[in-house]
């Protein structure tokens, strides 16, 4: 890769000059600008490609110019003093040592863009990335371009996005655009670093990514909400509906149709409620005591069971038993057979 200027390591009794190199066989236009002592900057009008530790012959100069780094970014001051430390015992340094001391200057860092400067196989360097992060230095965000941060700098910023996002889902916000977190965490929305913690912290809630914004799917329940589950739960089980319609649920509890509809949502959800039809549900702890009383069932009776048996093994009334038999084939857990059904549970 070509890059328009250079860290160099060059004697030279000016502070700032410009000159000719030798690339190639052919003259190329330099100026040169002193950072530290024998350290200099070299700007092309055009880029060049050089290699690490490449030697470069200044005209009419005995001595010649040794390459240590492309230049990467705009540096200040602060950043400026942090290369030269770096540059200095960089000759001595292995590849990955190189890296993790450019992510303390650079947040980031395109590392296929230096493969050819430091003369690096890609797959070499993603052998190296690999064991940078399973040592928790260096965090690979794209495998494509070898796109890199520190660990600690990814750290930091998936902790803040994190917060963030519980703070929203703990107050119930709906919503929550992009530009509202970026803002928060500091990092650009048209990032792939910004989509990569997105997709790291979306498990941690119920949540679905819009072309802007975070759409909460489930907000958390509120006291009211938990004691109204437990008080539909409480009141069904105590009049032996264990499996019901909302109709059923309105006739025993003072709960709007909202509240009731909201309230087996989340029961649904929380995998305490199985939904057997567009209008029946049943309770999660009964569907299972179900289930194993089929298995006991083959193993004492065999696996052929009609409607009279399943009523034996359950109470239930003709019609609760259709509509259980029909979700039971539809899982495949019976098989109908003509008036009968053939259980395919193992014993």
């Amino acid at each position: 890769m070509k890059f328009n200027a250079y860290f160099v390591r060059f004697y030279h009794l000016q502070t700032s000059f410009s000159g000719v190199i030798q690339l190639d066989g052919e003259n190329v236009k330099a100026n040169f600008k002193r950072i530290d002592g024998d350290l200099f900057v070299v700007y092309f009008k055009n880029q060049v490609e050089l290699r690490f530790l490449q030697k470069v012959a200044f005209k009419n100069a005995k001595n010649m110019l040794c390459v240590l780094l492309p230049i990467l970014s705009q540096y200040n001051q602060r950043k400026l003093k942090k290369i030269s430390e770096i540059l200095a015992v960089i000759e001595s340094q292995t590849f990955g040592q190189i890296i993790c001391a450019l992510l303390a200057v650079e947040k980031f860092l395109a590392v296929g863009d230096l493969l050819h400067f430091f003369s690096v196989e890609r797959w070499a360097a993603m052998a190296v990335l690999t064991e940078l992060e399973t040592a928790r230095q260096v965090k690979t965000i794209s495998f494509n371009d070898l796109f890199v941060t520190s660990w600690s700098h990814y750290s930091l910023n998936l902790a803040s996005l994190e917060e963030a996002l519980r703070q929203a889902y703990e107050n119930r916000e709906k919503t929550l655009k992009f530009n509202q977190l970026e803002k928060i965490i500091k990092i650009p929305q048209t990032s792939i670093y910004f989509r990569y913690l997105l997709r790291k912290c979306s498990s941690l809630f119920p949540l679905k990514m819009a072309a802007n914004a975070l759409i909460f799917s489930q907000l958390p329940l509120t006291a009211d909400e938990k004691e109204r589950m437990t008080e539909i739960e409480r009141v069904l089980k105590a009049n032996k509906l264990m499996i019901f319609n909302i109709e059923n649920v309105q006739k025993n509890t003072p709960f709007s149709l909202r509240q009731i509809n909201d309230a087996l949502w989340y029961m649904i959800n929380e995998d305490r409620l199985l939904r057997l039809n567009e209008r029946y549900f049943i309770f999660s702890d009964e569907y299972n005591k179900t289930i194993n009383r089929l298995k006991k069932f083959i193993r004492n009776q065999g696996d052929v069971i009609t409607i009279d048996d399943l009523r034996g093994i359950t109470s239930y009334s003709r019609k609760y038993l259709i509509i259980l038999f029909e979700y039971l084939d539809g899982q495949n857990i019976t098989q109908r057979i003509g008036n009968k059904r053939k259980i395919l549970l193992g014993a």
